[in-house]
């Protein structure tokens, strides 16, 4: 009796103690899943349109990493080679295969940690996809804007004083940054959705008749906006990522001098 007292205030110490983390990410299940959220989310071109079959979109397989089922009986944890072709190269991977079950739905996710890579993969599935898909080649996953733009909502705001004072110098207030997660437009083919430990994504939006672009990195408690450029007529090509340049040496590009702030 007295041990199961003891055992039980020792429990609530460590929630009491650790109520502000994650107490649980040391469960299987959650390290798994975790391990799947750090990790660039790739699918091949056969394996998307499987996906289509199933009526299952880019939406629905963020939800599922966030609060599936790991089946562990049935996954493979002990690692594999397998060939991939990334970036154009083939490559061997070692790679484990968990099996997430959500909402009916049950689909393997290949995680090669070395690679920081994890792989869509349909199971079980009466799907026929055209012949001329590639089956090998993989491309990334991004999370929707919307679904990016949730998260950004849900994490305190933060602005640096660079950004305050380009504000500040631009004449834009902080209510009408704050619809910037709201209407904006998220540049996916100038951001880094896939960087680690923080993504940066671009971000455009129309205030009073100026096309403005914003440098925004989610971080694990805080979403932080750290420039703003005026993109009025700028051309902007696939590749060539030209926000990521004038960021980068903002001191040349912005109309505000506030690098030192």
């Amino acid at each position: 009796m007295l041990f199961a007292i003891g055992a039980f205030i020792g429990l609530m110490l460590v929630v009491v103690l650790f109520a502000d983390k994650d107490i649980l990410g040391f469960l299987p299940n959650n390290r798994v899943l975790e391990d799947i959220q750090n990790s660039n989310l790739m699918i091949t071109e056969d394996q998307k349109a499987k996906l289509e079959c199933l009526d299952l979109d880019d939406s629905d397989i963020f939800e599922m990493i966030e609060n599936a089922d790991v089946d562990f009986s049935n996954s493979v944890t002990s690692y594999v080679k397998e060939t991939v072709l990334l970036k154009g190269i083939e490559k061997v991977i070692n790679v484990k295969k968990y099996l997430l079950e959500y909402k009916g739905v049950t689909l393997s996710f290949w995680i090669c940690l070395d690679e920081s890579l994890a792989i869509i993969n349909v199971v079980n599935s009466n799907c026929e996809t055209a012949d001329n898909l590639n089956k090998t080649k993989l491309q990334a996953l991004f999370m929707p804007e919307d679904l990016v733009f949730s998260k950004m909502n849900k994490l305190e705001l933060r602005l640096n004083n660079e950004i305050e004072c380009e504000m500040k110098c631009v004449g834009i207030t902080k209510d009408e940054l704050k619809q910037l997660f709201v209407d904006g437009k998220i540049l996916f083919n100038e951001s880094f959705p896939d960087r680690k430990p923080n993504p940066i994504y671009f971000i455009s939006k129309n205030i009073k008749g100026t096309d403005w672009a914003f440098w925004v990195e989610i971080g694990a408690t805080k979403t932080r906006i750290k420039h703003l450029l005026n993109i009025s007529g700028l051309e902007l090509t696939k590749d060539r990522f030209l926000l990521n340049e004038m960021f980068t040496n903002i001191k040349a590009y912005s109309q505000c001098d506030c690098a030192d702030h």
